[in-house]
């Protein structure tokens, strides 16, 4: 005999289940409202169609390659081996050649030691191609003293995520390796000593000869990761350690301590400004943080004869990311910030539009992706990490001027390596400045 249901029940159990789908539907397609991006716009014009179908003119500004016949980024041959998080500088003596290095994917599922692999490298059919196996960087390894929850990273020594980058007067690698101060901490290199391929380059001193440890005004974390080097316009030393929710940023020394926290002198004009133009997280899914190293740049071109570096129109140059994670997959919002050479460094200008590199895939199942899974999360692309910029022009160190090329590399989807060249103005078309704000 059917058991017969009173319709009360029935009713109330048809509007729990109608409620829980509509929540479950728009729990998943919510990914991208939740960071107030406009919707997306499906127009005609077939420039503005990326691989994803997600871009979007009145959302981010797109860069294009310089180089590639369809204006995409390009790929980074590693050759046998896999390597994420690339940095590209351009040879010292060989025309048309380029030193990257990246992080070195581990490939099996036991634990090995952490290596940045460096190769030199030469474009063959549009991708940036490594001439021999890579080496690993011969940075010496440190002794963990990791503990409770973190004690897991004593296992993996070596470095990682570095930065390689030209500063004024040469070449350097800042990494993260196990610290001394605590469980994972910063370092700075002078690449010369890791890399034949300086020889030529004249050393002025001995600061960084070795892998040095930076240290950081108060407060300490027990993971330091994303600070940035950066020089005045007397070629001082500074480490940028925070960009969010406050600046924090102090004076560097050749034994790697730090002065006091110079932010305080712009803390009413930083505040200002990024209150008016800094996108701001809305949850606790999304975060704004360091991610580049930095560049000097001059707010003027160098084909103008009337221009001429000054403190007026040259700025120190960096990008942050926007980050947001949802449904178990990251993605990242490039912005550029510029800020003064001179103290107290204010806050010059944030680009209003994240950067969109041309050719970012949709992220489907079939990504390579270091999580693998039968299901993708729907408005998404691959996730690509924005790590380093360089001039791409092999005379250029650290200052360039916005008609310059430079490269931007990145890691993708944590397995794989990607960079675009592009004319540094074309970067910096969204500004907001700080002049315009009311303090």
């Amino acid at each position: 005999m059917a058991l017969k249901l009173p319709a009360r029940i029935i009713f109330a159990c048809l509007v729990v289940v109608l409620v829980c789908s509509i929540y479950i539907h728009y729990d998943y397609r919510g990914i991208l409202t939740n960071i107030s991006l406009p919707s997306f716009d499906r127009g005609d014009d077939k420039n503005n169609h990326d691989d994803s179908g997600l871009y979007n003119s009145s959302a981010h500004r797109k860069i294009t390659s310089l180089s590639t016949p369809d204006g995409k980024w390009f790929k980074i041959n590693w050759l046998d081996d896999r390597a994420y998080n690339p940095n590209i500088l351009p040879h010292p003596t060989q025309p048309d050649h380029y030193i990257v290095a990246a992080l070195q994917v581990q490939v099996s599922d036991e634990v090995t030691d952490s290596a940045e692999l460096v190769c030199n490298a030469i474009f063959v059919d549009g991708t940036l191609t490594c001439m021999s196996t890579p080496k690993p960087l011969p940075i010496k390894p440190v002794r963990g003293q990791c503990k409770g929850e973190l004690a897991f990273f004593n296992f993996r020594k070596g470095p990682r995520d570095a930065r390689v980058f030209y500063g004024p007067d040469g070449p350097y690698i800042m990494y993260g390796s196990l610290g001394t101060r605590n469980c994972l901490g910063l370092y700075l290199q002078d690449l010369r000593t890791l890399l034949n391929d300086f020889d030529a380059e004249t050393k002025t001193s001995d600061a960084f000869a070795n892998g040095t440890e930076l240290a950081r005004p108060p407060p300490v974390n027990d993971v330091q990761k994303n600070w940035f080097i950066f020089w005045d316009a007397q070629n001082q030393f500074y480490v940028h350690h925070d960009i969010f929710p406050n600046r924090t940023f102090s004076q560097l020394s050749a034994d790697g301590s730090v002065g006091t926290d110079l932010s305080v002198q712009a803390k009413k004009n930083d505040d200002a400004c990024m209150a008016r133009f800094m996108p701001i997280p809305k949850t606790k899914h999304e975060k704004v943080h360091q991610t580049t190293n930095s560049l000097a740049i001059t707010l003027c071109k160098r084909s103008d004869p009337k221009c001429s570096p000054s403190d007026d129109n040259t700025f120190i140059m960096t990008i942050f990311h926007y980050q947001t994670f949802y449904d178990w997959h990251a993605q990242y919002y490039p912005h550029v910030m510029l800020f003064r050479r001179n103290s107290p460094f204010e806050v010059h200008a944030i680009s209003q539009k994240p950067l969109w590199i041309w050719g970012k895939p949709l992220y489907t199942n079939e990504s390579e992706s270091v999580i693998k899974g039968d299901w993708a999360p729907e408005g998404h692309t691959d996730l690509f990490y924005v790590t380093s910029m360089s001039w791409k022009n092999p005379d250029q160190r650290y200052q360039g001027f916005i008609d310059d090329p430079l490269f931007i590399s990145f890691g993708i989807e944590d397995t794989r390596s990607g960079a675009i060249d592009v004319t540094a103005g074309d970067m910096l078309k969204d500004l907001g400045f700080c002049a315009d704000v009311k303090v």
